[in-house]
């Protein structure tokens, strides 16, 4: 049930990133119209790069060069993943210039999705933190 939980809460961090990769996309494009084709697309590539995320992202027992070789393969897995999509998708031409392109997208939905989750975990700290104090008390005196 673990493993469910984090899909979901990934999917929605992920999915999030890339609507607004692609609506940073659009707009520096001049595009003002999309089709509805683009949300299924986005639901698509989102639900395919959690796949690849909940699978290879490094676990609290790695250590820490484990960690940063995972963190790497993630991101080159998601690159592995998202260029046919988005040549797939019309998103870019496989070239150079759209290759680069979409691994620069890649890393901005990897940043704002690690962000997130970075500020949620946070905040869901500090409220387990704040309601063992409220039941235990302030131990540390």
């Amino acid at each position: 049930m673990r493993w469910f939980g984090n899909f979901v809460k990934w999917f929605l961090y992920i999915t999030t990133g890339i609507l607004i990769v692609c609506g940073i996309n659009y707009k520096l494009a001049g595009i003002e119209m999309i089709t509805v084709n683009i949300f299924w697309m986005i639901l698509f590539s989102g639900f395919v790069t959690t796949l690849a995320t909940v699978l290879l992202l490094p676990k609290e027992k790695d250590g820490r060069i484990k960690s940063y070789i995972k963190f790497a393969l993630h991101y080159i897995a998601l690159c592995v993943i998202m260029i046919p999509l988005g040549v797939w998708f019309d998103w870019i031409k496989f070239n150079l210039t759209g290759i680069v392109t979409m691994m620069i997208d890649v890393g901005g939905v990897c940043l704002s999705s690690m962000f997130v989750y970075y500020i949620i975990d946070c905040k869901q700290a500090d409220e387990i933190n704040r309601m063992l104090k409220k039941k235990y008390g302030d131990s540390e005196q």
